[in-house]
């Protein structure tokens, strides 16, 4: 083994020949070898257009020509020219894009994902991409080192594979099931061409051309396989893709991608990452002892002077290029083994050109970078090692924070701009392309005859056909596949009927075998599914492929034939079974095909029985029935890590006395035999690939432990070894070795064996020896294929027509892990996976793949769905494919979609693509037939036309809809642990916002306990750790309020301001009709919805909004709380209430979507909070009466669009204005409005009757003694509002109340219920009563020395709204107008209530609260024995104020303190410093009665009802 110098002077060896290549490209751009290929166009989006055309770039703008070579792939060659505005893109903009690899796979189509492997050096970079190409075969990948030059006006990046060498690390070599492919030469060329003249010898014809941006890029990738791009016009629309979406991808990110632009001697980088969704570059770097004999590595191009010179110069030190226009946060931490080293001191400045001015308006220059650099001092010793890490992130605030510290920009004057170096041999050959006019080197007319051999035609190339005469006639190959393409369309399609239309015939064994239901009484076809725990994809594909592991699992099979190795995927079997009393023996010869993707393999197979194209079928023996198969599929596809589905569709004739009802039952048996195999023996040896060569005999003993494979050499699979692969050039590492072995065919067998479960070592036999073998072993849980890996390499010439084999068994002794190759030990390089990462994929959940053909290209769909975006016909991120072009464009959209078909050297290749394409076309209109319409995207916006209510109203609408239809289809799971929580993205409730939903039973506290902690805003400080603060602005009746609420928001980002409208109301049951009145157990929901800024304009923001927070929108936040059934059989303590909350918010600002998705799962999840702080505290006073919400009934078979709402109020009365409770100091105060109905004058009759919707209004002042400071609106606005004004009906309907449509006026229903009778509808005499005034419950056990009630009244003013109660330092005024009177009972106990759990639990007790109104409702009198008129006595001055003003009650409670009022008070109750006696529950049940103490008054609520404007389901 090397030191590693030779392999790192290969490394730069192979970055300077592909230099040289690309200079070669760039020196001859008018060669006549270059010929123009035509880039397919939109018809129907350029026709579209027109001349409205913008000036943003097409598909049609991209030129491409293309290059042949020989003996080598093909160079293309893409240009686009850009028009340059008054605004260019800077060049470092396109630099951070190229030098970062995890943003390839949002330019390039074809690449699934990058990274970055290693940094040989400033300029230089090793990275590893992974391709999505290769299917439906192995996917295939690159290891690539690419260079990047610039200077002031031109910016050239090279990157080519790197050369295969034994020094190269672990983390080099191939990686199955991907396939290394060799990346030629990739380059990229991007110059700002000044404005200019076109050359002409006649002045008058010259005309002037603007500046512009010029992209080019040269293009040589040999993937390696046989399937491979196989038409010129795929190839031309993937590569003009991938240079306009760099495009694209550089105007999205120009200013949001910070690099690492420098570093020099003492430092080593060890990993560099950008996290695209964070839009954050991580960097970790090491600081070690300075080197002086440090070699460059320059290569060709670069100034060797200047990189020694900038080596020595950023000596322990980092520099990193970032974007000025945004806010970074930067972190920066240090580790090392002793605390001396790791405390080292370093200093970060940061600098930009003051050569760059700034813009007109004073901002800062999008085109001019900050400069950070980071300096080191000296280690302490030449031992020492300091590891830092970096990580820079975008922000929502602007300059730069230093692990939370602002840091200052330094202005300095840039002299020699570091950044800039070039040759000028380089820069000459770059600039001699900038005049030159690519659209009339060549025409399209030109390079279409070229390539199709006849003039005009633009028919793509095609590979060259190379017969053999051991090859099958064109006619015969394209039936061959004209039947593969038709049997798996027709398997796929079986794949993807409904659950509907298969009816369940058998289950056993953890199997469901269901047949089709088909109007066709002949074709029987089964399916079997079937999920197995603990097995991996690729052990059950094994042990479906293996065939001598079909014994365990088959019973009746005897023995497996391979006939004939067709090509890559299919393969011809011959299958023998045993014969079973009294049925026959029976074989069957099978077309097996096997398709792959990521987390889907689809093995499907099909009976031949044409001997014209299989001349070795065999004769069916004597008495054997050969048994005809239509169609055997299997589909495993995986979903989580650690779960597998496998499904079987099944559709045959055993023929013979066999009858087909037998079929399930060998289904049942074969599936629960597939999965018990690879549970208990693991997956067996498997060929997943065969490159080169053809199988001949494919044979697995399982009792021994033996997979045995033969095979040849095939010159029609014959592939070239590139540098990337030759082995040849490992053990010459002479540059003319290696270039010679360029040629050399080789044979490649890639093998996969589960050496966890099915052997704990191997010990392999190849005959011949092959050149090379690579192991590789992955964890289980591992996304890129778990278990052991080898790849074995033959010579094609040396091994010639010579017999090749390979057996693989199970090694001897107990070491596990070891893998011998002929006797001797092979290294095996180890892909383990971080224990986080395992607990992870060990708990990811289970998700469905989408069953989509795997025959489908991948690189198209994305080129179709980008296109979409960019012509905004599409939604960004969407998956769906649109509708097929019109009959008439059908041969040009199938050249178009079908970039993959396989390129084979034989007439094979030239009749793929029509069968292919035809399979294409109709796969993708079915898909487009069952796939659901786009999602609408208008959002409703807040307006202040809108009352605040009506937003919450609406909410609660949507709420109740989730409440009674509670099935879980279609929301998605985000995570099970502390309680289930789900999400869905409902478009009504917010397009891009998606709606959480969480559940818990909190047992042993009732629905009206938990709803007094959840609606109190004091309350919430406590249980919800992002809740700061809530202002209440103004309260309508039955606690619906609106507020201004402050929640906490996690750093970086400030906290947010929300306006919310709220309403608790009451529901029926699910199930219970509306018209049935409410009970105790009914649902509560409490439900705020934001509303328009606006509509509180009235308000000074100044003293609810003193921070000037940035405002969010609450789409919904709802709770659902409902006192469960004690006579369920679920086993729950009595009482319990199941509590539901959903939530969906918008934080607005900078926040990412991803951050602003965890606030709102951490808001649902604060149920659990709620448990937590309701079982640390007693119940909570509340007033019962008058009722606290409102009764809005709801049912789901409605199906309604909410036109308006109407209030009908059952006490008119009383009307709750506020009630708080403050937990530090345990006091309740309640408010409450009273009000004597008038009797209106009767009319004859009203033709525009209108509801009674009074809701009184409330506005709000905020603590200031000070009228100018004050929050309150004017005093001139009206107090009081109609329900039905802040409706949003249409003008087509009225709004009429429930008591309208019985044909009665509201004004009468109160006239009649005013109305005084002497007698009752029993016919008794009438007394009359006093005024209840108000109920309160309240728990002792808050209060075990007692409290102290204070109650205060006055006469309400009209022209000044009812202040309301903010902060823990509010005092009731002094005034006592009303002579209240007052009782205090106790509450008998009741199982729906926390204090029935234990029989020592102190007394719940209610006050009462009397108005003596029944003295003063005294008529006048007749006097019988003088026969005068007596009067009533003169009614009290606040008797008529209250009548004519109303009143206001308000109701405080606190903890009694010490003194003598405490030993004086019977049961610890004083009501204005006079202890009241408490009656104890046997004296209130005599004085009351049982229902009038248990009476919830939940039947007194006002009622909330809908007005249906049109009839459909909107949610």
């Amino acid at each position: 083994m090397s030191d590693g110098a030779s392999l790192r002077q290969a490394w730069y060896t192979a970055l300077n020949d592909a230099q040289s290549g690309f200079r070669r490209l760039l020196t001859s751009p008018s060669s006549p070898e270059w010929k123009r290929v035509p880039v397919p166009s939109d018809n129907a989006l350029s026709n579209a257009k027109g001349k409205g055309r913008s000036s943003v770039p097409e598909l049609a703008d991209v030129v491409i020509h293309r290059k042949t070579v020989k003996s080598e792939d093909a160079v293309y060659r893409v240009v686009l020219d850009i028009p340059v505005g008054d605004e260019q893109i800077p060049l470092e903009a396109w630099k951070s894009v190229l030098t970062t690899p995890e943003l390839r796979k949002e330019w390039d189509p074809a690449v699934e994902s990058a990274s970055l492997l290693e940094m040989l050096d400033p300029t230089t970079r090793v990275s590893k991409t992974n391709f999505t190409l290769g299917w439906p075969a192995n996917p295939r990948d690159a290891v690539t080192i690419s260079r990047i030059f610039n200077d002031t006006s031109t910016i050239i990046n090279i990157s080519t594979s790197l050369p295969r060498s034994p020094d190269e690390p672990a983390y080099l070599r191939p990686s199955p099931p991907y396939v290394r492919s060799n990346v030629k030469l990739l380059s990229w060329c991007i110059q700002q061409i000044p404005p200019s003249e076109t050359q002409s010898d006649d002045a008058s014809l010259r005309k002037p051309l603007p500046a512009r941006l010029r992209i080019t890029c040269f293009w040589q990738h040999d993937l390696r396989s046989l399937w491979n791009f196989g038409s010129s016009s795929s190839f031309s629309q993937q590569l003009a893709s991938m240079v306009l979406g760099l495009y694209k991808s550089v105007l999205k990110r120009r200013s949001r991608v910070p690099v690492l632009k420098g570093y020099g001697n003492g430092v080593t980088i060890e990993r560099i990452r950008f996290d695209i969704d964070r839009e954050s570059l991580h960097v970790e770097y090491a600081i070690i002892p300075e080197d002086d004999d440090h070699s460059i590595h320059p290569s060709e191009g670069v100034d060797e002077l200047h990189a020694i010179r900038e080596h020595r110069r950023l000596t322990r030190t980092v520099e990193f290029s970032v974007p000025i226009s945004e806010g970074w946060d930067i972190q920066l931490t240090t580790k090392a083994s002793t605390n001396e080293v790791a405390q080292l001191p370093w200093s970060a400045r940061a600098f930009r050109s003051a050569s760059v001015p700034s813009s007109s308006d004073g901002t800062t220059n999008e085109q001019d970078d900050i400069l950070l650099r980071v300096n080191h001092t000296r280690l302490l010793d030449d031992h020492s090692i300091l590891k830092v890490r970096i990580v820079i992130e975008r922000s929502a605030s602007s300059g730069l924070r230093l692990n939370g510290i602002s840091q200052s920009i330094e202005s300095v004057e840039e002299r020699n701009p570091s950044s800039y170096f070039m040759s000028p041999q380089m820069l000459q050959d770059a600039t001699s392309t900038a005049d030159l006019s690519l659209h009339t080197a060549s025409s399209a007319a030109t390079g279409g005859s070229t390539m199709s051999g006849s003039s005009g035609s633009r028919t793509p190339l095609r590979p060259q056909l190379v017969r053999t005469l051991t090859e099958r006639s064109a006619a015969q190959d394209k039936s061959i596949l004209s039947r593969v393409r038709r049997n798996y369309i027709y398997f796929s399609s079986l794949l993807q009927e409904p659950e509907a239309k298969w009816k369940r015939t058998t289950e056993a064994r953890g199997v469901s075998v269901t047949q089709l239901d088909s109007i066709d009484p002949t074709l029987v076809v089964y399916k079997a599914d079937a999920t197995f725990v603990g097995v991996g994809l690729w052990d059950l594909y094994a042990a479906i492929s293996s065939p001598g592991a079909r014994i365990y699992w088959d019973k009746q099979h005897e023995d497996a034939l391979l006939l004939e190795d067709v090509n890559e995927l299919t393969e011809l079997w011959h299958f023998k079974s045993r014969p079973a009393w009294p049925a026959n023996a029976r074989d069957a010869v099978l077309l097996k095909t096997v398709y792959k993707s990521p987390t889907t393999v689809h093995v499907f197979a099909f009976s031949a029985d044409e001997p014209s194209l299989f001349p070795n079928i065999p004769i069916p023996e004597l008495n054997t029935i050969r048994t005809q198969v239509d169609l055997q599929g299997f589909a495993i596809e995986a979903l989580s890590p650690t779960t597998t589905l496998l499904t079987l569709l099944e559709q045959s004739d055993p023929k013979g006395w066999s009858n087909k009802a037998s079929i399930p039952q060998q289904m049942v048996a074969t599936l629960a035999g597939i999965g018990e195999f690879a549970i208990k023996c693991g997956g067996p040896p498997v060929a997943t690939r065969l490159a080169g060569g053809k199988a001949t005999d494919l044979r697995y003993d399982h009792e021994r432990g033996l997979f045995r494979i033969e095979y040849e050499t095939s010159n029609s699979r014959r592939t070239t070894a590139s540098t990337a692969e030759t082995s040849a050039a490992m053990s010459r590492p002479e540059s003319g070795a290696a270039a010679s072995a360029e040629s050399n065919p080789i044979v490649e067998l890639e093998l996969r064996c589960d050496i966890d479960t099915w052997a704990s070592s191997l010990d392999i036999v190849i005959d011949p020896p092959p050149q090379s073998i690579s192991c590789l072993r992955r964890h289980r849980l591992s996304g890129g294929g778990g278990g052991l890996w080898l790849t074995l390499t033959h010579d094609a010439v040396l091994a010639g027509e010579e017999r090749l084999m390979a057996i693989v068994r199970k090694g001897p002794g107990r070491e596990r892990g070891i893998v011998m190759v002929n006797g001797a030990k092979v290294t095996v390089d180890v892909e383990d996976l971080p224990d986080h990462e395992i607990k992870s994929l060990s708990r990811q959940k289970r998700t469905k793949p989408a069953r989509i053909p795997l025959d489908q290209p991948p690189v198209m769909g994305v080129i179709r769905r980008r296109k979409r975006e960019w012509s905004g016909d599409g939604e960004s991120g969407s998956e769906s494919e649109g509708p097929l072009p019109s009959s008439g464009s059908t041969k040009s959209a199938v050249s178009t979609i079908w970039p993959g078909a396989p390129k084979f050297p034989s007439p094979l290749g030239r009749y793929f693509m029509l069968a292919m394409e035809s399979a294409a076309t109709t796969t993708q209109q079915a898909v487009a037939a069952i796939s659901p319409p786009p999602l609408s995207t208008e959002t409703h916006s807040l307006t202040s036309a809108t009352p605040p209510i009506k937003y919450a109203l609406d909410a609660l609408s949507y709420v109740q809809c989730v409440y009674t239809r509670p099935s879980l289809d279609g929301w998605t799971v985000v995570t099970e642990k502390g309680l289930p929580l789900h999400r869905k993205l409902v478009p009504e409730v917010s397009p891009s916002i998606p709606v959480h939903r969480g559940e818990k039973v909190i047992e042993g506290f009732s629905a009206e306990e938990i709803a007094a902690v959840v609606s109190n805003y004091d309350c919430r400080k406590r249980w919800d750790n992002r809740f700061a603060n809530a202002f209440v602005l103004e309260t309508f009746a039955g606690e619906c309020h609106t507020a201004f609420v402050s929640l906490k928001a996690s750093f970086p980002f400030r906290d947010r301001g929300l306006y919310v409208a709220s309403v608790v109301a009451r529901g029926q049951r699910d199930g219970k009709r509306a018209s049935e009145p409410p009970d105790g157990r009914t649902p509560i929901f409490i439900v705020a919805s934001s509303f328009s800024p606006d509509s509180s304009a009235r308000f000074m923001s100044a003293k609810y909004n003193p921070a000037n927070l940035p405002i969010g929108r609450m789409f919904v936040d709802g709770w659902v709380l409902e006192t469960l059934d004690p006579y369920t059989t679920e086993n729950y303590a009595i009482p319990s209430t199941r509590c539901t909350r959903i939530v969906a918010a918008d934080y607005a600002g900078s926040i990412p979507a991803a951050v602003n998705a965890t606030a709102n799962a951490t808001l649902v999840k604060s149920v659990l909070a709620v448990e937590t702080y309701v079982k640390s505290i007693s119940s909570l006073p509340f007033t019962r009466l008058p009722a606290v919400g409102v009764f809005a009934p709801y049912s789901a078979e409605e199906k309604q669009d909410v036109g308006g709402w109407t209030l009908r109020r059952r006490d008119e009365t009383r009307t709750l204005v506020q009630t708080s409770y403050t937990p530090d100091d345990q006091v309740y105060h309640s408010t409450v409005l009273l009000t004597i109905p008038t009797v209106p004058p009767q009319r004859p009759s009203s033709p525009e009757p209108k509801p009674d919707a009074k809701m009184s209004k409330v506005a709000s002042e905020l603590s200031s003694s000070d009228s100018a400071e004050s929050l309150s609106p004017p005093a001139s606005r009206p107090h009081s509002e109609s329900v039905s004004s802040i409706t949003a009906a249409t003008p087509r309907h009225r709004r009429v109340s429930s008591s309208v449509a019985s044909g009665r006026t509201a004004s009468r229903e109160r006239a009649l219920r005013s109305s005084s009778s002497a007698f009752t509808i029993r016919g008794e005499v009438r007394h009359a009563t006093d005024l209840l005034v108000a109920e309160v419950v309240v728990d002792s056990h808050l209060y075990p020395d007692g409290y102290d009630v204070e109650l205060r009244s006055h006469i309400r003013n009209p022209d000044r709204p009812i202040a309301l109660l903010n902060g823990e330092g509010s005092v009731l005024p002094e005034e006592k107008v009303l002579p209240l009177t007052y009782t205090v009972h106790t509450l008998p106990s009741s199982p729906l209530h926390s204090s029935g759990l234990t029989p020592d639990h102190p007394p719940r007790h209610l006050l009462r609260l009397m108005l003596p109104t029944a003295q003063q409702q005294i008529s006048t009198l007749l006097d019988p024995l003088t026969g005068e008129t007596r009067a009533p006595p003169p009614k009290p001055q606040w008797y008529v104020d209250m009548n004519e003003k109303g009143a206001v009650v308000r109701i405080q409670i606190r903890p009694l303190g010490t003194g003598a009022s405490v030993k004086k008070a019977p049961g610890g109750v004083v009501i204005d410093g006079i202890a009241v006696k408490v009656e104890s529950e046997k004296e209130s049940l005599t004085s009351l009665g049982r229902e009038e103490l248990q009476d919830d008054r939940v039947s007194r609520m006002a009622v909330l009802t809908r007005l249906v404007a049109r009839r459909f389901d909107i949610w």
